[in-house]
Formats: C-alpha cells, sequence, structure tokens
C-alpha cells in the first residue's frame, strides 16, 4: 500500500522564501556581468548611431558594460525577434524602432512576434524627422515646387520598405495626391547615392544621412518633417507649412524580453534618462538633428507603441505596401 507523500509546510515556506531572496538579490546586483543590447539593423544606419552614442556614456560605475551586437534583416525583424525570445534576465536588451514595432506588425502578415505581449518596454531613446531632398541639379527648388509639380511621375529612394523614410513618403503621396513612386534600397548609402546619381528624382530618409550632402551643396534639402524648424537646419521649413499637420518622427526605444522584472527595467531607466541627460549627448544629438523625448518613462512608450501600430496601419493598408 503505498503512502500518502507529504512535506513540511514550514520547510516548504522556508524553500520558497529562500527562491524569493535569492531572485530579488539578483536583481539588486544587476548588471553583475556585460549586458548584449541587440540593434536590429545594420551598422552606421540610424538606429546603429543612435544607439553606440547612448551606451558610449555607460562608466564603469554603471555594471561591467553594454555589448552592442547588430542582427539586420527582415525589416528589423530578426533582431527582434531574437530579443523576445531572450531569458528575461536583464543580459539582454535590444532596441525598437518606428519599422519594428509601428509598421511592421500591419506590413507583415505573420510576425514572428507580438509586439505589445513579447516585450517589456524600458524608455524612448530618441525622435528625429526625415527629410524630402533632391540633387543639387533638380529643376524642384523648394516645397512649394514640389507640391505643385504636374510633370509626371516623380520617383522617391528610401532606405527600404516599411522604413521611416517609405513612410514619410507614402503620407505625402497620400495626403498630397503627388505621383510619387517608391524604390526601396537596402539602406541609407546606395538611396542617397543613386539619387546623387540622377537615377531616382528624391530621397526621403532620416534627417542625419542627409545633413553632409546638405552641407556640401550636392543636395539640396526641401523640407523636414517636424512640425518646426530645428536647429541643425534652420533654413528648411517643416513640410507641414505646405501640408498642414503633416509631422513624421522615426524613433529609436529600449526594451527587454516579456517578464523582465520591474527592478531590472527600472534600474536601466534609470541609467538612460542619466546618459540622455548628459550636455555632450544632447550636443552630439542636435548636430545630428536628433531630438532627446521630453517622457522617457516605460509606461509612455508602451502608450507610444500602441499608438504607433495605429496610426501607420491605415498608411500601410491604403498604399497598398508589401515587405521585401
Amino acid at each position: 500500500m503505498a503512502l500518502p507523500l507529504t512535506l513540511p509546510l514550514g520547510g516548504l515556506l522556508t524553500a520558497t522564501s529562500r527562491t524569493a531572496q535569492a531572485q530579488a538579490a539578483s536583481q539588486a546586483a544587476w548588471p553583475s556581468k556585460p549586458v548584449t543590447v541587440i540593434i536590429p539593423f545594420g551598422p552606421s544606419g540610424g538606429a546603429d548611431v543612435v544607439g553606440r552614442l547612448l551606451f558610449a556614456q555607460a562608466s564603469a560605475a554603471d555594471g561591467p558594460g553594454f555589448v552592442i551586437e547588430n542582427r539586420a534583416g527582415a525589416g528589423g525583424n530578426i533582431g527582434v525577434e531574437a530579443l523576445s525570445r531572450a531569458a528575461p534576465d536583464g543580459y539582454t536588451l535590444g532596441t525598437i524602432a518606428i519599422s519594428t514595432h509601428g509598421v511592421n506588425p500591419t506590413l507583415y502578415r505573420r510576425l514572428p512576434f507580438d509586439p505589445i505581449a513579447d516585450f517589456t518596454p524600458i524608455a524612448l531613446l530618441s525622435l528625429q524627422p526625415v527629410v524630402v531632398a533632391v540633387r543639387a541639379e533638380s529643376p524642384i527648388q523648394d516645397l512649394a515646387g514640389l507640391a505643385q509639380w504636374k510633370q509626371g511621375e516623380l520617383t522617391y529612394a528610401s532606405a527600404g520598405n516599411g522604413t521611416s523614410g517609405h513612410m514619410a513618403g507614402e503620407l505625402l503621396r497620400l495626403r498630397t495626391g503627388l505621383p510619387l513612386l517608391h524604390v526601396p534600397y537596402r539602406g541609407s548609402g546606395p538611396a542617397w547615392t543613386d539619387t546623387l546619381g540622377g537615377r531616382v528624382d528624391l530621397v526621403i530618409d532620416n534627417v542625419q544621412a542627409g545633413l553632409p550632402h546638405h552641407a556640401a551643396k550636392r543636395m539640396r534639402i526641401l523640407g523636414v518633417s517636424s512640425a518646426a524648424r530645428i536647429e541643425v537646419l534652420p533654413e528648411v521649413p517643416p513640410i507641414a507649412s505646405v501640408v498642414p499637420d503633416y509631422v513624421v518622427n522615426s524613433w529609436n526605444g529600449l526594451a527587454g524580453p516579456a517578464g523582465l522584472p520591474p527592478p531590472i527595467r527600472d534600474r536601466m531607466n534609470g541609467l538612460v534618462r542619466h546618459w540622455l541627460g548628459q550636455p555632450a549627448l544632447q550636443a552630439r544629438f542636435r548636430d545630428l538633428g536628433i531630438g532627446v523625448p521630453a517622457d522617457t518613462s516605460p509606461e509612455f512608450l508602451a502608450d507610444f507603441i500602441r499608438k504607433e501600430i495605429a496610426q501607420w496601419a491605415p498608411v500601410v493598408r491604403q498604399s497598398g505596401m508589401q515587405p521585401d
């Protein structure tokens, strides 16, 4: 006859308490080893620049260090999927962006992750406008000339399907009726190169990619997608001056996998807020046309993601855009 198995209640409670204490101690000691930060795009792109500038602010007092790992592909989905599948122990974090958590949820029929349920929002890191630019020899001299264009189709380059430049171009087409035809490239570099070479008429891309060309007078930036002029391009008007309420921000955020313990999330959020407040970083961001968000709380980012998905879903559907 089998005897019933019983466990002493006191022993069970003690074991549970010890486990909880061990977890709390581990979280309090975080980070005790280097933290991997996945950037789901290639080197030198907008997300990579923001991520590397931010984590370069880390000091020895912030822990053993942060290691950037670029995992590009599928509009950011490959790197973000890896983040969603990481252990929620705080040693794998990653950046997210307008494409991965604004556009792709509608652009891709099936995503290998849930943009809401599979992540722990930590902080919004940056906001930056996109620009509309033409080569110096273009007959389009300014925004008014673009808005009044009547001479046939205009091709515009972007850094790829679903990027902020693509979305800004499609929103511009839908709002104005301009005959814009999207030509996607694999990254900002070739998009600007082909615009310079006259193979496409316009380029719509993150502001930082266009600043050197504009300064050298090889390209002419017609407008920025911010609500007002930006400090680094005071001579360039906002697109909203000819297309009312037209505002597009390329953005980057920081997230962990779902289940990231709140003490680790809050510790990382505190580090981000401290780094973003450093004058040297703010000056560098300003030089690149990148804005520091007014609210960097985890709660704000969570709400921001939901609003971005809702904002871009009709643009994706109305434009009929397809992933690469």
